[in-house]
């Protein structure tokens, strides 16, 4: 199911991924910045960055030795730049130990701005704050060791900011990452957990999973790799105020981790989540379909919307009028594919085909009409208006099962005049279309308003699918 997007201290704030246009081109090139790095004359001073969904960066720096009495913490969230990595919210932090694991912190700022390049495969660190300069070289093995957590087919490396905070879990397809001091107290202490997945159905329906990419052994066997968040069974500091900023950090860590295959075995990130990777065939099918003004028997054969006959005899060019885009309704990591009508005010970002992945392919989710119309609604539900005539219309409130084309009720909202002239207002939970709660108007307006937040996609023209 969707996550609920809560807000966490500023310090784990810094980890949160905003949302960027993804290019392949300069991903490439960026992800030379990807990696630990160490400062050039002393090796003393660790520089770990981390690249997030797209082409934004987690960037942690921290002093290496295990007896200093104080440390100067950072953490920046840094977006590319012509191929240099800028920031305007660095944290700095005084940590003050107390013991091995105990410690305080003290925020200097943050509001620290500055700049990190890549020449001659050395980064340089510009802080405009401090108004220092440091220069970076990659680190040897040895500096990696200490939090290099590895399986039988991948690693994942923690910053060097959590060395002696965490403990791992391993097995030989999973790596479970726990707080120990949050253990210790008896919360569990779990963060997250990386495992690979022969067949989808396996982890689909799993709570708190997402697919982060793919993984093939040295077999040529795929593997879906997931990312495991805490249950609500589990302990999950989203739901207790007292949890750690330490713990944040980690549960955040899990969205943003370094993942390399091993034993031969190749990590491919993203492959298999992004909609532009997934869907070219079926929207090369639909711009043919408007193209040659398919009729509604033919695109009702094809499981795709009347609507874009309905169209083609309003507009002479529809192929501009019909749109698309890519959106994880889920939240399961995997995008799906949306497609309909370019259009403003009610029926902006109204949609006419769903499409979304099934064990690896693509499949056809619903239509939908002039009469029976589609929308996602508050992010992660899917929202069906229809209208059975003058005195009968409702909306339908849906999710969509992981790995599934299945659409799950949720609740339903009728108003209803045939059934009840004078008190029309209807509501029904779950699977039982028949059994309708009659309400009055002030329950139903109160209800319905908690699904009217509808998405307003701006749709990419199907005239523009190569």
């Amino acid at each position: 199911m969707k996550k609920i997007f809560l807000f966490f201290t500023i310090i784990s704030m810094t980890l949160i991924s905003g949302l960027y246009a993804y290019s392949k081109n300069t991903s490439s090139e960026h992800s030379k910045f990807i990696g630990r790095w160490a400062e050039e004359i002393s090796e003393r001073v660790v520089l770990d960055i981390y690249q997030n969904k797209d082409s934004e960066y987690s960037i942690f720096i921290t002093w290496r030795e295990d007896n200093l009495a104080q440390k100067d913490i950072y953490r920046f969230k840094a977006k590319n730049d012509n191929g240099i990595l800028k920031y305007n919210n660095g944290i700095h932090i005084y940590r003050t130990f107390e013991g091995k694991t105990k410690y305080k912190d003290k925020i200097d700022y943050t509001d620290g701005f500055g700049e990190f390049k890549l020449k001659n495969n050395k980064i340089i660190w510009k802080d405009n704050k401090d108004k220092t300069e440091s220069i970076f070289i990659k680190a040897n093995k040895n500096l990696c060791k200490d939090t290099t957590v590895s399986n039988k087919y991948f690693s994942i490396m923690l910053p060097e900011e959590l060395k002696g905070f965490y403990e791992a879990k391993i097995s030989k397809d999973t790596i479970s990452i726990y707080d120990k001091a949050s253990k210790i107290a008896g919360f569990g202490g779990f963060a997250f957990a990386i495992r690979i997945y022969k067949n989808p159905s396996d982890h689909a329906v799993l709570p708190g999973s997402k697919k982060l990419g793919e993984l093939t052994d040295k077999n040529n066997i795929l593997y879906d790799v997931v990312l495991k968040h805490p249950t609500d069974v589990q302990y999950d500091y989203t739901k207790d105020s007292k949890a750690s900023d330490r713990y944040a950090l980690m549960y955040e860590f899990g969205d943003i981790v370094s993942i390399k295959g091993k034993n031969k075995s190749q990590y491919h990130k993203n492959q298999g989540t992004k909609g532009k990777d997934l869907y070219r065939q079926i929207l090369q099918k639909h711009l043919k379909a408007v193209n040659e003004h398919w009729d509604s028997s033919k695109l009702e054969k094809e499981n795709m919307s009347y609507m874009y006959n309905v169209m083609s005899e309003m507009h002479k060019n529809v192929a501009d009028k019909i749109g698309y885009t890519y959106y994880d309704i889920n939240d399961d990591g995997i995008d799906e594919l949306i497609i309909g009508e370019i259009a403003e005010g009610n029926w902006k970002g109204v949609i006419y085909d769903i499409y979304t992945m099934v064990n690896r392919k693509p499949k056809h989710v619903v239509s939908g009409g002039e009469r029976d119309r589609y929308y996602v609604c508050n992010d992660v539900f899917v929202c069906n208006e229809y209208s059975s005539g003058a005195f009968e219309s409702g909306v339908r409130v849906y999710i969509l099962v992981e790995n599934s084309v299945e659409l799950y009720p949720q609740v339903s909202f009728k108003y209803d005049g045939y059934e009840n002239k004078k008190n029309p207002w209807f509501l029904s939970y779950g699977h039982d279309d028949d059994k309708w709660e009659n309400v009055s108007e002030q329950i139903y307006e109160e209800r319905i308003k908690n699904f009217e937040k509808y998405n307003r996609f701006d749709y990419i023209p199907l005239s523009n699918v190569k």
